[in-house]
Protein backbone atom coordinates (compact mmCIF):
# COMPACT_ATOMS: atom_id res chain seq x y z
CA UNK A 1 0.00 0.00 0.00
CA UNK A 2 2.78 2.43 0.93
CA UNK A 3 4.73 1.54 -2.20
CA UNK A 4 1.67 2.13 -4.37
CA UNK A 5 1.07 5.52 -2.72
CA UNK A 6 4.68 6.62 -3.19
CA UNK A 7 4.73 5.45 -6.81
CA UNK A 8 1.54 7.36 -7.57
CA UNK A 9 2.93 10.50 -5.96
CA UNK A 10 6.19 10.18 -7.90
CA UNK A 11 4.29 9.72 -11.16
CA UNK A 12 2.17 12.79 -10.51
CA UNK A 13 5.31 14.83 -9.91
CA UNK A 14 6.85 13.58 -13.17
CA UNK A 15 3.66 14.29 -15.13
CA UNK A 16 3.56 17.87 -13.87
CA UNK A 17 7.07 18.78 -14.99
CA UNK A 18 7.30 21.27 -17.87
CA UNK A 19 7.25 19.57 -21.26
CA UNK A 20 10.30 20.52 -23.38
CA UNK A 21 9.24 22.55 -26.41
CA UNK A 22 11.56 20.46 -28.60
CA UNK A 23 9.48 17.41 -27.71
CA UNK A 24 6.35 19.04 -29.13
CA UNK A 25 8.19 19.61 -32.39
CA UNK A 26 9.34 16.00 -32.59
CA UNK A 27 5.86 14.66 -31.87
CA UNK A 28 4.25 16.87 -34.52
CA UNK A 29 6.88 15.76 -37.03
CA UNK A 30 7.16 12.06 -36.21
CA UNK A 31 3.75 11.09 -34.77
CA UNK A 32 1.17 12.47 -37.18
CA UNK A 33 -1.89 11.46 -35.06
CA UNK A 34 -0.75 13.99 -32.43
CA UNK A 35 -1.93 16.70 -34.83
CA UNK A 36 -5.50 15.45 -34.41
CA UNK A 37 -5.73 15.41 -30.60
CA UNK A 38 -7.91 17.98 -28.91
CA UNK A 39 -6.51 19.96 -25.96
CA UNK A 40 -7.73 17.53 -23.28
CA UNK A 41 -6.47 14.47 -25.17
CA UNK A 42 -3.10 16.10 -25.81
CA UNK A 43 -2.68 16.92 -22.12
CA UNK A 44 -3.59 13.36 -21.09
CA UNK A 45 -1.09 11.95 -23.60
CA UNK A 46 1.59 14.42 -22.54
CA UNK A 47 1.33 13.39 -18.89
CA UNK A 48 1.32 9.68 -19.76
CA UNK A 49 4.29 10.05 -22.07
CA UNK A 50 6.38 11.87 -19.45
CA UNK A 51 5.92 9.03 -16.95
CA UNK A 52 6.52 6.33 -19.55
CA UNK A 53 9.79 7.90 -20.68
CA UNK A 54 10.95 8.29 -17.08
CA UNK A 55 10.26 4.67 -16.19
CA UNK A 56 11.24 2.64 -19.26
CA UNK A 57 14.74 1.84 -20.46
CA UNK A 58 15.47 2.32 -24.17
CA UNK A 59 18.39 0.39 -25.64
CA UNK A 60 19.86 0.84 -29.11
CA UNK A 61 20.92 -2.36 -30.87
CA UNK A 62 23.11 -2.88 -33.92
CA UNK A 63 24.75 0.51 -33.52
CA UNK A 64 21.51 2.52 -33.32
CA UNK A 65 21.78 5.59 -31.09
CA UNK A 66 18.78 6.28 -28.85
CA UNK A 67 17.76 9.89 -29.42
CA UNK A 68 14.77 11.90 -28.22
CA UNK A 69 13.16 11.28 -31.62
CA UNK A 70 13.42 7.50 -31.17
CA UNK A 71 12.00 7.60 -27.66
CA UNK A 72 9.22 10.06 -28.47
CA UNK A 73 8.13 8.37 -31.69
CA UNK A 74 7.61 5.13 -29.77
CA UNK A 75 6.09 6.66 -26.64
CA UNK A 76 3.94 9.09 -28.65
CA UNK A 77 2.18 6.28 -30.53
CA UNK A 78 1.76 4.27 -27.33
CA UNK A 79 0.28 7.26 -25.49
CA UNK A 80 -2.52 7.65 -28.03
CA UNK A 81 -3.60 4.02 -27.87
CA UNK A 82 -3.72 4.14 -24.08
CA UNK A 83 -5.94 7.25 -23.96
CA UNK A 84 -8.92 5.25 -22.73
CA UNK A 85 -7.03 3.02 -20.32
CA UNK A 86 -6.45 5.47 -17.49
CA UNK A 87 -3.26 5.18 -15.44
CA UNK A 88 -1.90 2.13 -17.25
CA UNK A 89 1.87 2.38 -17.67
CA UNK A 90 2.52 -1.32 -18.32
CA UNK A 91 4.60 -2.07 -15.27
CA UNK A 92 5.60 -5.45 -16.70
CA UNK A 93 7.44 -3.71 -19.55
CA UNK A 94 10.95 -2.77 -18.45
CA UNK A 95 12.96 -2.15 -21.60
CA UNK A 96 12.54 -1.41 -25.30
CA UNK A 97 15.21 -2.67 -27.69
CA UNK A 98 15.32 -0.64 -30.89
CA UNK A 99 17.07 -1.98 -34.01
CA UNK A 100 18.26 0.01 -37.06
CA UNK A 101 16.19 -2.26 -39.34
CA UNK A 102 14.49 -5.63 -39.36
CA UNK A 103 16.20 -8.01 -36.96
CA UNK A 104 16.72 -11.77 -37.35
CA UNK A 105 15.29 -14.38 -35.01
CA UNK A 106 16.49 -18.03 -35.11
CA UNK A 107 13.70 -20.46 -36.05
CA UNK A 108 13.57 -24.25 -36.30
CA UNK A 109 11.04 -26.77 -37.54
CA UNK A 110 11.21 -30.58 -37.19
CA UNK A 111 11.63 -32.70 -40.33
CA UNK A 112 11.28 -36.40 -40.95
CA UNK A 113 14.03 -38.57 -39.54
CA UNK A 114 14.48 -36.55 -36.37
CA UNK A 115 16.39 -33.66 -37.96
CA UNK A 116 15.52 -29.98 -37.75
CA UNK A 117 15.49 -27.25 -40.36
CA UNK A 118 17.07 -24.07 -39.02
CA UNK A 119 16.78 -20.57 -40.46
CA UNK A 120 16.56 -16.94 -39.42
CA UNK A 121 13.33 -14.99 -39.77
CA UNK A 122 13.18 -11.21 -40.19
CA UNK A 123 11.00 -9.38 -37.67
CA UNK A 124 9.96 -5.74 -37.19
CA UNK A 125 8.63 -6.12 -33.66
CA UNK A 126 8.16 -8.59 -30.85
CA UNK A 127 7.18 -8.60 -27.19
CA UNK A 128 9.26 -10.98 -25.11
CA UNK A 129 8.57 -12.58 -21.77
CA UNK A 130 10.67 -11.03 -19.04
CA UNK A 131 9.65 -7.45 -19.79
CA UNK A 132 11.32 -6.53 -23.09
CA UNK A 133 9.94 -5.31 -26.40
CA UNK A 134 11.95 -5.30 -29.65
CA UNK A 135 11.16 -2.81 -32.41
CA UNK A 136 12.56 -1.89 -35.81
CA UNK A 137 13.22 1.85 -35.97
CA UNK A 138 12.17 2.22 -39.65
CA UNK A 139 8.93 0.39 -38.79
CA UNK A 140 8.36 2.68 -35.81
CA UNK A 141 8.92 5.80 -37.94
CA UNK A 142 6.73 4.55 -40.80
CA UNK A 143 3.89 3.89 -38.35
CA UNK A 144 4.25 7.27 -36.68
CA UNK A 145 4.23 9.14 -39.99
CA UNK A 146 1.43 6.96 -41.45
CA UNK A 147 3.64 5.96 -44.37
CA UNK A 148 2.45 2.36 -44.47
CA UNK A 149 -1.33 2.61 -44.46
CA UNK A 150 -3.03 1.31 -41.32
CA UNK A 151 0.11 -0.41 -40.02
CA UNK A 152 2.03 0.45 -36.85
CA UNK A 153 4.45 -1.92 -35.14
CA UNK A 154 4.16 0.12 -31.92
CA UNK A 155 0.38 -0.20 -31.79
CA UNK A 156 0.67 -3.88 -32.66
CA UNK A 157 3.04 -4.67 -29.81
CA UNK A 158 1.13 -2.56 -27.30
CA UNK A 159 -2.03 -4.41 -28.31
CA UNK A 160 -0.23 -7.59 -27.21
CA UNK A 161 0.62 -5.92 -23.89
CA UNK A 162 -3.03 -4.96 -23.36
CA UNK A 163 -4.08 -8.48 -24.35
CA UNK A 164 -1.78 -9.81 -21.61
CA UNK A 165 -3.16 -7.59 -18.83
CA UNK A 166 -5.72 -10.21 -17.80
CA UNK A 167 -2.99 -12.85 -17.47
CA UNK A 168 -3.35 -14.54 -20.88
CA UNK A 169 -2.31 -13.55 -24.40
CA UNK A 170 -5.35 -14.96 -26.17
CA UNK A 171 -6.78 -12.15 -28.26
CA UNK A 172 -9.13 -11.07 -25.46
CA UNK A 173 -8.38 -7.75 -23.70
CA UNK A 174 -9.31 -7.19 -20.05
CA UNK A 175 -13.11 -7.29 -19.88
CA UNK A 176 -15.69 -8.01 -17.17
CA UNK A 177 -16.09 -11.78 -16.87
CA UNK A 178 -19.72 -11.56 -17.96
CA UNK A 179 -18.65 -10.01 -21.29
CA UNK A 180 -15.84 -12.41 -22.27
CA UNK A 181 -17.98 -15.12 -23.89
CA UNK A 182 -19.84 -12.57 -26.01
CA UNK A 183 -16.56 -10.94 -27.01
CA UNK A 184 -15.08 -14.24 -28.15
CA UNK A 185 -18.16 -15.09 -30.19
CA UNK A 186 -18.33 -11.72 -31.93
CA UNK A 187 -14.57 -11.55 -32.59
CA UNK A 188 -14.65 -15.08 -33.98
CA UNK A 189 -17.41 -14.01 -36.35
CA UNK A 190 -15.37 -10.95 -37.40
CA UNK A 191 -12.34 -13.13 -38.07
CA UNK A 192 -14.47 -15.49 -40.16
CA UNK A 193 -15.73 -12.54 -42.22
CA UNK A 194 -12.15 -11.36 -42.71
CA UNK A 195 -10.89 -14.79 -43.78
CA UNK A 196 -13.83 -15.24 -46.14
CA UNK A 197 -12.96 -11.92 -47.81
CA UNK A 198 -9.36 -13.10 -48.21
CA UNK A 199 -10.49 -16.41 -49.73
CA UNK A 200 -12.76 -14.59 -52.18
CA UNK A 201 -10.07 -12.08 -53.17
CA UNK A 202 -12.02 -9.11 -51.86
CA UNK A 203 -10.46 -5.98 -50.37
CA UNK A 204 -9.86 -6.06 -46.62
CA UNK A 205 -9.24 -3.27 -44.12
CA UNK A 206 -5.91 -4.62 -42.88
CA UNK A 207 -3.05 -7.03 -43.50
CA UNK A 208 -3.64 -10.77 -43.99
CA UNK A 209 -1.21 -11.50 -41.14
CA UNK A 210 -4.30 -11.04 -38.97
CA UNK A 211 -5.45 -14.50 -40.09
CA UNK A 212 -2.57 -16.15 -38.22
CA UNK A 213 -4.42 -16.45 -34.89
CA UNK A 214 -6.92 -14.76 -32.56
CA UNK A 215 -3.98 -12.98 -30.92
CA UNK A 216 -2.71 -11.50 -34.18
CA UNK A 217 -6.22 -10.69 -35.38
CA UNK A 218 -6.77 -8.46 -32.35
CA UNK A 219 -3.36 -6.77 -32.73
CA UNK A 220 -3.54 -6.16 -36.49
CA UNK A 221 -7.16 -4.98 -36.33
CA UNK A 222 -6.13 -2.58 -33.55
CA UNK A 223 -3.50 -1.07 -35.84
CA UNK A 224 -6.21 -0.21 -38.36
CA UNK A 225 -8.57 0.97 -35.60
CA UNK A 226 -6.12 3.73 -34.66
CA UNK A 227 -4.41 4.40 -37.99
CA UNK A 228 -7.41 4.39 -40.35
CA UNK A 229 -10.60 4.03 -38.29
CA UNK A 230 -12.96 5.15 -41.07
CA UNK A 231 -11.65 2.39 -43.33
CA UNK A 232 -12.17 -0.22 -40.61
CA UNK A 233 -15.69 1.00 -39.89
CA UNK A 234 -16.55 0.84 -43.61
CA UNK A 235 -15.33 -2.72 -43.87
CA UNK A 236 -16.70 -4.06 -40.59
CA UNK A 237 -18.72 -1.81 -38.31
CA UNK A 238 -19.25 -4.67 -35.85
CA UNK A 239 -15.52 -5.19 -35.44
CA UNK A 240 -14.99 -1.45 -35.05
CA UNK A 241 -17.56 -1.39 -32.22
CA UNK A 242 -15.81 -4.30 -30.49
CA UNK A 243 -12.50 -2.47 -30.58
CA UNK A 244 -14.15 0.63 -29.19
CA UNK A 245 -15.11 -1.53 -26.21
CA UNK A 246 -11.58 -2.86 -25.85
CA UNK A 247 -9.75 0.45 -26.16
CA UNK A 248 -12.48 2.64 -24.59
CA UNK A 249 -12.20 5.36 -27.21
CA UNK A 250 -13.45 6.28 -30.68
CA UNK A 251 -10.64 7.42 -33.02
CA UNK A 252 -13.15 8.28 -35.77
CA UNK A 253 -14.09 11.45 -33.91
CA UNK A 254 -10.57 12.88 -34.34
CA UNK A 255 -8.96 11.16 -37.35
CA UNK A 256 -9.90 12.85 -40.65
CA UNK A 257 -11.32 10.48 -43.28
CA UNK A 258 -8.97 9.47 -46.05
CA UNK A 259 -9.98 8.99 -49.70
CA UNK A 260 -11.31 5.47 -50.12
CA UNK A 261 -8.67 3.01 -51.36
CA UNK A 262 -11.09 0.08 -51.42
CA UNK A 263 -11.33 -1.91 -54.63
Amino acid sequence: MLFSFLRSRRRRAIAERPFPSAWHDILRRSVKPWQWLDAAEAETCRRWLAVFLAEKRFEGCGGLAITDEVRLCIAGQAAIVTLGLGDEWFDSLKSLLVYPGDYLVPRTTPLAGGVELEWKEARVGETWSGGSMALSWPGVLDGGRLRDGPRSVVIHEFAHLVDALDGDIDGVPPLPVRDVAGWRERMSAARERFERALDEGRSTAFDDYAAESDVEFFAVASECFFQDPHRLARHDAELYALLQTAWRQDPKHRVPPRPSRDR
